[in-house]
């Protein structure tokens, strides 16, 4: 049975239609910057630390994870359905897109031997470092992965199956926008029947991770060859958001991830110095790269771990312009902690320093005290302001050894460590376990 997407099955409906299918919409929202004065808090130490016990002390029980109404998430075990994790934009017939990381197409299916599936892949002239790559897992077990083509190609994802039983299939998006737009046009199961999706696909916590480059895991499988990893597709080759602390955290803690990374953005400037759509601008979208792809939120995350500023000080590429100053940054960054607060009013939210963001380099930026400082004075005003359910936390620095990926990224030991140290953090303030 071929199984095709289009827009009159899904439009903006497609949520209704999955387990936790999310869509495009028409609708996003902006949050204000303020100025601020100069910061005098010192940089975290190595030993790391997390800020001002702002939120619960933990301890107890998890409370149930709710959407904006407080009401607990309610997973639909109905209908045959393909399940969509992740921003799709489903605004055009020919099937919905995905171009963030960590995207998710799971179904589960019987009488048949074989499964495949159409993809197109989309690619503009400036994108570099790609096809897009996903993983394929049969029945829970990853197969090798799929480096797409351009254009739109059926792709075998496992032959030789028992025709007798149930199995699930599961596409994994490992790689970022910036190295393509991946289609989803339909998975054919031949002669077999599509089923509801498998239990253990569904989950009632959701966690958001935003971010750069680390969050994505840029370069994380480079480790054998970086820090300069060989080839023209070296970026997505190398990439792997399954293996991203963002991810690992939503196994330990059977949560649903939602990867909004992308390489180099930062919340006042981007490590590219003639790119100025940094994260504030490219949250709304469902597709980063599209500005007309508004999403409509209707995926809500109990927890929200924000790590991002280490590219706003650095050397900025071809040309430097400089850093912004403390007020800059710190206004970019409580505009954009205030347009989250506003979208997920019960969420949790950490605000991380990244352990790979470094007092002496670049020189004379002192980039993680300006970031921590940042952190502790937004964390400190919504406290004042009756917020409860939003921390700081800083990983010590990253040693030399766990920066051996692609381009000085983390390896997937550093990767293991910020997945415990920032996990045992939101089991402390949010209850998790």
């Amino acid at each position: 049975m071929k199984h095709s997407l289009r827009h009159s099955t899904l439009g903006c409906m497609l949520g209704a239609l999955t387990a936790t299918s999310v869509g495009s919409a028409c609708t996003g929202h902006s949050g204000d910057s303020q100025e601020s004065s100069e910061p005098t808090s010192p940089a975290p130490s190595d030993a790391g630390g997390v800020g001002p016990s702002h939120g619960d002390d933990g301890g107890g029980a998890s409370p149930p994870p709710s959407d904006e109404s407080g009401a607990p998430h309610q997973v639909s075990t109905a209908a045959p359905a393909v399940q969509f994790v992740g921003r799709f934009d489903t605004r055009e017939d020919a099937g919905p897109k995905c171009a963030w990381p960590g995207c998710r197409v799971i179904a589960q299916f019987t009488g048949t031997d074989r499964i495949s599936v159409t993809l197109e892949e989309l690619a503009l002239p400036w994108m570099q470092g790609g096809p897009s790559e996903w993983d394929v897992a049969i029945d829970g077990v990853l197969q090798p992965k799929l480096v797409l083509q351009l254009g739109s190609h059926d792709y075998v994802l496992a032959e030789g199956l028992s025709p007798d039983d149930a199995h699930t299939v599961e596409l994994y998006r490992r790689s970022e926008a910036q190295n393509g737009v991946t289609r989803f046009v339909g998975y054919d199961f031949h002669d077999g029947t599509l089923l509801s999706p498998p239990p253990r696909a569904r989950t009632s916590r959701r966690l958001e991770v935003i971010g750069d480059s680390q969050v994505a895991a840029f370069g994380v499988e480079g480790a054998a060859v970086g820090p300069n990893c060989p080839g023209i597709h070296w970026a997505a080759h190398y990439e792997n958001f399954r293996e991203s602390f963002g991810a690992l955290m939503g196994e330990r803690f059977g949560a649903e991830v939602f990867g909004t990374a992308y390489s180099g953005k930062g919340m006042a400037r981007n490590i590219t110095s003639t790119d100025r759509e940094t994260m504030p601008i490219l949250f709304g979208r469902t597709n980063p790269l599209d500005a007309s792809s508004v999403w409509d939120w209707s995926w809500i995350p109990d927890v929200v771990v924000v790590q991002i500023g280490g590219n706003d000080f650095a050397i900025h590429l071809p040309v430097d312009d400089g850093p912004p100053t403390f007020d800059e940054f710190t206004s970019a960054y409580r505009g954009f902690v205030t347009n989250v607060r506003n979208h997920y009013p019960n969420a949790f939210l950490l605000l991380v320093l990244s352990a790979s963001t470094r007092e002496d380099i670049p020189p004379g930026r002192a980039s993680r005290t300006n970031v921590w400082s940042a952190l502790e004075r937004i964390v400190g005003e919504h406290v004042q302001q009756g917020d409860d359910k939003i921390a700081n936390f800083a990983p010590p620095t990253a040693s030399e050894d766990e920066r051996r990926g692609c381009g000085g990224h983390g390896t997937p030991e550093f990767h293991q460590r910020i997945a415990k140290q920032i996990g045992d953090v939101l089991s402390e303030k949010v209850g998790w376990n």
